[in-house]
């Protein structure tokens, strides 16, 4: 609610106010006549429901006593202020995410910079007065319903802007959001009075039905015949079930009333589970921020620091990856595990123990802030380290089962310098790109964690680089599918989905980042390889006395 939610003290408030003002309006007109209602007036962009409005019968529209004052109809000539003040102007398309026209032109660049300095353009500027102009004729001004479409404004910003609204447009504010709290209030008792319409034919039709079943709770099976156990157990659940539909009509007539109905058939919603360790509750209190509000920072400001060290160390990667020598198999640890599953195994391992340690409350606090991209409060080492954090099992085996599959022909490919760049830039690129999105969409509450761009980085640069190779399974098709095909199944479900990511709760701009990101690193890293035959890849199973490889690659004729 935008105003006046309280359903008992507001609403008496409200009415008395209105008695007020509708007497003295009565005062100076006529005592024996009086006017019908005004459809004068509707809800546009309601937050309790919908954002379309409330209320569509103008039944219960704004009283007479604005009337006179405020006609539902205002004549306007050639020359006449199309600008929109009064709440009863509203139009019926008006959305708070586009706002009102505050005058016939947009302010210039000169006049926005008059306005508020240095750090918005034209557009964004104009965009922020139509939106504030619109909540103060629709009366949401101090509605937090709609912040959302202000959030990539900064408070100095908004503060300058309704500073020149009020200063060059005046509106009623205070009446505006009276008149759209007496549509609410209006709107609330037409659906209780629905409700308790609806819920009456409910009970009659319930009652109805118990007592058809209390007359003749019990029939004789056709087969066996009377039974007196039979005949009990009817006459019980009938006893039963009138019961139950008298115990829930008298609890609806409560809720109706505003009381609060004890007992177990309470509902309970929305509640968060309670911590009874308190050692743990304490960790849990640790982990938590101590902010009441994101920092108040520029788009760029959160942008560009973590975008610079990430385009630093991956330059950094790629400059180490060309003087890197993999050591000989007497030096190294494990000589008998080929190099690919080696790098493989510890970058899982590694994986693994993240996982453990988001279950080990004391790492709780640590993990929040240094394992976890925070878009509100975000850093640049995040970029990186977000890539080995997973809190779900099933998050972690969809991303680790692909990267060692596809990882390790990736890795026998470009070799371990250029494998550990790649892995590294894909997954860094895609919190980055995650960070640009959701900052500029105004999300600052987003935060993520996982390896699926890193991932979907090496899938992508694998089936790029042979995009035009041929992959068979167990000998099918004839001449394989191309490489391009497996890269496009990877894109258009990632594309289909871009709009979905609140409801699916999937980071889909780092999968659609890090998968750009792999397919530019594995151009970049093999942009002096000279141009290779066409190959065909073929996965079969190995048979029982063979320990050849499963893929193979066989040039075309």
């Amino acid at each position: 609610m935008s105003l006046f939610a309280c359903p008992n003290s507001s609403r008496l408030w409200l009415r008395t106010a209105l008695r007020g003002v509708s007497s003295r309006a009565a005062a100076t007109t006529s005592a024996s006549t009086t006017q019908p209602f005004s459809p004068a007036r509707w809800l546009s962009g309601c937050a309790p429901r919908t954002r379309q409005g409330l209320s569509s019968s103008p039944s219960r529209c704004r009283n007479t006593a604005f009337g006179p004052n405020y006609p539902s109809v205002a004549r306007r000539t050639l020359f006449s202020d199309k600008t929109i003040v009064k709440y009863e102007d509203l139009p019926k398309d008006y959305r708070d995410q586009i706002g009102l026209s505050f005058r016939s032109l947009d302010l210039a660049d000169s006049e926005v910079l008059k306005v508020f300095g240095r750090g918005i353009n034209s557009r964004r500027a104009n965009h922020l007065l139509r939106i504030l102009h619109g909540r103060r004729v629709a009366g949401t001004l101090e509605d937090p319903v709609f912040a959302v479409h202000t959030a990539q404004y900064t408070k100095d910003q908004i503060s300058k802007a309704l500073g020149y609204l009020r200063k060059s447009i005046p509106v009623n504010e205070v009446l505006n959001a009276g008149l759209r709290a007496e549509d609410e209030l209006a709107q609330l008792e037409q659906d209780m009075e629905a409700e308790e319409k609806k819920g009456a034919k409910k009970s009659a039709k319930a009652g109805t039905k118990a007592e058809e079943s209390a007359a003749n709770p019990y029939v004789p099976d056709p087969v066996y015949g009377h039974s007196k156990l039979d005949e009990m157990r009817s006459r019980n659940v009938a006893k039963r079930k009138a019961k139950e539909v008298a115990e829930a009509e008298a609890r609806r007539l409560a809720e109706a009333r505003g009381e609060v109905v004890a007992g177990p058939l309470a509902k309970v919603s929305k509640q968060e589970r309670q911590i009874e360790n308190p050692k743990i509750a304490e960790y849990h209190k640790q982990a938590q921020s101590d902010l009441d509000a994101p920092p108040e920072l520029k788009p760029w400001e959160r942008i560009i620091p973590s975008a610079t060290v990430v385009a630093l160390v991956i330059g950094l990667l790629f400059s180490l990856a060309t003087i890197y020598e993999e050591p000989e198999a007497r030096y190294r640890l494990f000589p008998d595990i080929s190099t690919a599953h080696a790098t493989l195994g510890a970058i899982v391992a590694i994986n693994i123990l993240v996982y453990a340690g988001w279950r080990f409350p004391p790492l709780w606090s640590f993990f929040n802030r240094y394992m976890l991209s925070v878009v509100a409060t975000v850093k640049p080492i995040t970029m990186f380290t977000a890539s080995f954090s997973h809190q779900k099992l099933s998050h972690l085996i969809m991303n680790m089962v692909p990267l060692w599959v596809v990882g390790s022909a990736v890795h026998d490919e470009v070799g371990r310098a250029n494998f550990l760049a790649l892995y590294l830039g894909c997954g860094a690129l895609g919190f980055v790109g995650s960070l640009a999105t959701y900052t500029l969409r105004g999300w600052l509450h987003i935060s993520s964690l996982g390896a699926s761009a890193a991932t979907m980085g090496l899938c992508s640069a694998y089936f790029w680089e042979h995009r035009t190779d041929g992959f068979k399974i167990f000998g099918l098709p004839q001449d394989g599918v191309h490489g391009i095909v497996f890269l496009a199944l990877l894109f258009v479900p990632q594309l289909a989905a871009f709009g979905k990511t609140s409801k699916l709760k999937v980071d889909i701009a780092s999968h659609l980042v890090g998968m750009a990101a792999g397919i530019l690193g594995i151009a970049y890293i093999n942009k002096d390889t000279p141009q290779r035959e066409k190959k065909v890849f073929e996965f079969t199973p190995p048979s029982k006395g063979d320990s050849a490889e499963v893929a193979s690659g066989l040039d075309d004729e």
